[in-house]
């Protein structure tokens, strides 16, 4: 390594300081190095006139990064929030520093609220003035620039009631007497932050520096598309990416089923949609860059694809800023997904050779005044979140030269339980969409292509259990879930339980998918060295033996009866069980047949409740022609009538499982019929 190291930086006495914090902070953590600094004027430095927002991107680096490229300096050290948005190429941020502080600061004769009207504020900032100009409309705002300390002397001098600056700098020169107020708003991109930049490939100056560079310790943000509504239509990458998360920020339009496949991370709600927020943009940006300050794998579930009409890009740009790790996992896009569920092709040869997306709302329109739609030249026309603007998308279609007979086409909460189809016309539209009470989430669909929709006459079964996919076979399915299944969260004393259960079982019995995938997921967590596939496993039904096969266990009986019964019965058959000792890991529900029945047989039974079964909140039944309903266990039956008082007596009621029949029929639905 050269001795001395050559340092640049600008000459201010802020610059310097930073160098000596730096040097400090590289001791303290055991490595010293001999080093000389060069004092460089950037052009930041010498044009004090020019206001920021028409200055260059490398304002306050120019100088220094040619000083770099040249071989003149060997490291440069940087306020981070100077560094050009686009660095050279040929250079590379070494580390960058935890901040040591992100606000900013007022710096005044009296504090900010005690100003006389129109005061006078001295900044360089676009975004603080507007931000300033938000608590104080009547205020002045006058470009300035300088040191802190020349800003400070125009405060002293009565040109200017007072400064916003970045509280980091004052607190480095000693200057915190000077801070009057800290401003509730977040501070620039990595305000508070060092950065020390040096020549790409300098390995030797990267492994020094790279100690001390916090984005070591950062976490990484992946946005993931959860398509258009049924959760089956999650990709698998995505699904691989919540099984890994620590933290999954989710939207008011997905379906809740798939936080499940993050049983492990902390769930937070950040719901957007018209007039309702749960978090503004702002706020969620924040949230995401604080878990991944936190070293958290955090996964921002967005409806859709997460960079069509969303804020996907805002969201990247501003982790960006932060350098924050982000990746994007492509979902199928509600524009393409529901129109391609219905059979609707969106181009088709001789028809359509053109298609364009647009959006209802644009993000400042102001609802009271809603502008018009910019028509594009395209045969079809795909519109999200429109429905509430449904007149004034009709209207501009007119304008455009779009005839009365135009075929329209509305589809409310596509792909999901309680999709609505509503066609018509340009003419006739808004009236159809009036009659059948419409509701967000709505995609408009225009064109002719729109003619290939062929409804399939199926009947339309609500399902109230779990894998809805089983029973296509039998109409059009509505998953309607009465049921919900999460992983039980065990204590350390459980989970040592658990584990001395394992160790010591003969025999592992799994009554249903969900009893196999939960205790594996639980024994990985316990010990995931762990040799499942050492041990017999007992299962109900092939779906149970599949779900174990997937994880490299293959069961050792397989219940072709799928009943607690059945299970017995095939157990009773295949082994002795007197003196054997067997792990049952099983639901919340009690249901105390098998152990009784095992227990009689002499074998040794431990129950450890590995997940929960639960009733979901009650929801209005879907606006739809429902022509039956399909239960897959005792608890689908008494939930759905705890929540509606009874089944129509037109629907057709069907059950799967012995145990489930007969309790629709001692609820006295006895015409209630058994499926397979």
């Amino acid at each position: 390594m050269k001795s001395p190291l050559k340092i640049a930086s600008r000459s201010s006495p802020l610059a310097l300081v930073q160098i000596d914090e730096i040097i400090r902070d590289l001791k303290a953590l055991g490595r010293s190095v001999d080093y000389e600094i060069l004092k460089i004027q950037t052009a930041g430095d010498m044009d004090k006139t020019t206001p920021l927002t028409q200055s260059s991107d490398d304002f306050f680096t120019d100088a220094i990064d040619q000083a770099l490229l040249a071989g003149r300096a060997d490291i440069a050290v940087h306020s981070a929030k100077d560094l050009p948005q686009h660095l050279n190429e040929g250079l590379k941020i070494f580390a960058l520093t935890k901040t040591l502080d992100d606000k900013d600061a007022w710096a005044g004769r009296v504090h900010w609220k005690d100003l006389p009207p129109n005061p006078t504020i001295g900044t360089s900032s676009l975004l603080r003035q507007q931000q300033f100009l938000g608590l104080r409309p009547d205020a002045r705002i006058v470009q300035i620039r300088g040191t802190i300390q020349e800003r400070l002397q125009l405060v002293n001098k009565g040109e200017v009631d007072g400064i916003i600056v970045a509280a980091c700098a004052l607190k480095r020169l000693g200057l915190q007497k000077e801070i009057k107020d800290v401003f509730p708003w977040e501070g620039m991109p990595l305000q508070g932050q060092l950065a020390v930049v040096g020549r790409r490939g300098d390995q030797e100056l990267e492994q020094l520096f790279g100690v001390m560079d916090v984005r070591r310790q950062y976490g990484k943000v992946t946005l993931v598309g959860a398509g258009p509504g049924d959760p089956e239509l999650m990709t698998v990458k995505g699904l691989k990416c919540l099984a890994q998360a620590d933290c999954v920020f989710y939207d008011y339009l997905l379906d809740v089923s798939l936080l499940k496949h993050a049983p492990q991370a902390e769930h937070i709600y950040a719901g957007k949609r018209k007039g309702e927020h749960s978090l503004s943009q702002a706020d969620l940006s924040r949230l995401l860059k604080e878990k991944a300050f936190a070293g958290k794998r955090v996964v921002r579930l967005k409806g859709g694809d997460p960079l069509v009409f969303g804020r996907g890009a805002d969201e990247i740009q501003y982790l960006r800023s932060y350098h924050i790790e982000v990746d994007v996992i492509p979902g199928i896009s509600s524009a393409t997904g529901i129109p391609s569920s219905l059979g609707i092709p969106l181009t088709a040869r001789g028809i359509s050779s053109s298609v364009a997306f647009l959006t209802g709302h644009e993000e400042d329109e102001n609802k009271d005044h809603p502008r018009q739609v910019a028509v594009p030249e395209a045969d079809t026309l795909v519109f999200f979140m429109g429905l509430t603007k449904l007149n004034v998308i009709v209207q501009s279609l007119k304008e455009s030269g779009r005839p009365l007979t135009t075929p329209v086409m509305i589809v409310a909460n596509g792909t999901r339980p309680g999709q609505q189809i509503v066609q018509g016309t340009l003419g006739t539209i808004e009236d159809s969409a009036h009659v059948h009470g419409l509701k967000p989430p709505a995609l408009i669909i225009v064109g002719k292509t729109i003619e290939f929709y062929k409804s399939d006459g199926k009947k339309i079964f609500l399902h109230c259990g779990t894998h809805p996919q089983s029973y296509s076979r039998l109409g059009t399915i509505v998953h309607w879930p009465m049921i919900d299944i999460k992983p039980a969260a065990l204590s350390k004393a459980q989970q040592q339980a658990l584990q001395q259960a394992f160790e010591s079982a003969d025999i592992i019995v799994c009554t249903s998918w969900y009893a196999g995938e939960n205790f594996v997921n639980a024994m990985r967590a316990v010990d995931p060295q762990a040799d499942l596939s050492g041990k017999a496993f007992a299962v109900i039904g092939r779906r149970t033996a599949g779900a174990l096969q997937e994880h490299g266990i293959k069961s050792a009986v397989v219940s072709r009866e799928e009943t607690a019964q059945g299970l017995f019965e095939t157990m009773r058959r295949h082994w002795d069980l007197k003196g054997k000792r067997i792990l049952f890991p099983r639901s919340n529900l009690p249901n105390p047949f098998l152990k009784e029945a095992l227990a009689a047989q002499g074998a040794l039974v431990t129950e450890i409740t590995i997940y929960e079964n639960t009733k979901p909140a009650r929801r209005d039944l879907p606006s739809m022609d429902i022509e039956g309903v399909i239960f897959t266990s005792p608890s689908t039956v008494r939930n759905f009538l705890a929540d509606y008082g009874k089944i129509p007596d037109s629907w057709q009621v069907l059950a799967k499982g012995p145990v489930t029949l007969k309790t629709l029929q001692e609820e006295g639905y006895h015409h209630a019929s058994s499926l397979s």
